[in-house]
């Protein structure tokens, strides 16, 4: 553990949050300047860029972009950077709250009742888990602009995003203690739907699917419906409408480049499902957008 400062601090909730705001959000760079520490309030990280070693109690977890950790109160801990290499920093988000934070959100959301009481346990144990579809990056980028920029409604906002980040939690946390024949089908389902999400541009196909959701085709079919509305192949497809409007918004791409980008290598089958999703084609869509 070489790089780790001798010694551990409790961090006081008085030096992180000001009256009448019981939450603070921020983004750090992580060096080797803080030492270990424990808190008195509860801490959720997320590796936003770079990697490097998580150390806490007696553990030392490698972490990467996408790494999610949930520090109860208690476990000492701290992150250390892979490297202090010009270029290669470890940052990180932070949300913290108190514990008590979660009787207040349930008081807001009485349908949360046994989400906050699993994190305000106080046998609850730290994790970490993979942010497999940008779910978790998008909400702390969320989180952390409602906090710095303090928009009308942001005391609102920042708890009802606290809320999806602990629902997702949860979540994630029931699939992960679940043998994989206990799994409820909406799980099997869900992880199909963020697997479509981050892997869209290739070539999936629903027999795939269905078998690592460990279903037949025709009821992975059927529940993929009851849940998004649509079909697999619909659903696939809006995936990759929403992606290639992204791209075109951005510019620099040939309409080419990103019909591939987002898994169509048939122009002419990209240009009449663009047309037939969007209602113009791409390249009218990239001359709105610059409007």
């Amino acid at each position: 553990m070489m790089g780790i400062k001798s010694g551990s601090f409790v961090m006081s909730g008085d030096s992180y949050f000001a009256p009448g705001m019981p939450i603070t959000v921020n983004r750090v760079n992580e060096t080797f300047d803080m030492s270990t520490h424990s808190h008195e309030f509860i801490e959720i990280t997320y590796i936003s860029e770079g990697a490097g070693v998580h150390y806490i109690d007696d553990a030392a977890v490698p972490v990467e972009q996408g790494t999610l950790v949930f520090i109860p109160v208690g476990p000492s801990h701290v992150f250390r950077p892979r490297t202090l290499t010009k270029g290669n920093p470890l940052i990180v988000y932070n949300c913290l709250f108190p514990v008590n934070y979660l009787a207040e959100l349930q008081s807001y959301f009485p349908q949360t009742k046994e989400i906050c009481e699993y994190f305000s346990n106080e046998q609850a144990l730290w994790f970490s888990i993979k942010d497999t579809d940008g779910t978790y990056h998008f909400l702390f980028r969320e989180l952390y602009r409602e906090f710095s920029a303090k928009p009308p409604g942001y005391l609102a906002a920042l708890s009802a995003l606290v809320v999806q980040l602990l629902i997702g939690m949860f979540r994630d946390r029931l699939q992960t203690d679940m043998a994989l024949g206990d799994k409820q089908q909406w799980m099997a389902i869900d992880e199909a739907i963020a697997f479509i999400n981050y892997h869209y541009a290739n070539g999936l196909k629903l027999n795939d699917l269905a078998g690592k959701a460990n279903l037949s085709k025709r009821h992975f079919s059927r529940l993929f419906r009851n849940q998004t509305g649509m079909s697999f192949t619909n659903y696939l497809q809006n995936v990759r409408m929403d992606a290639a409007c992204r791209l075109l918004s951005e510019g620099g791409n040939s309409v080419a480049g990103i019909a591939a980008a987002v898994g169509y290598h048939d122009m002419k089958f990209f240009h009449q499902l663009f047309k037939k999703k969007v209602g113009l084609t791409p390249l009218e869509y990239r001359k709105s957008c610059d409007k």
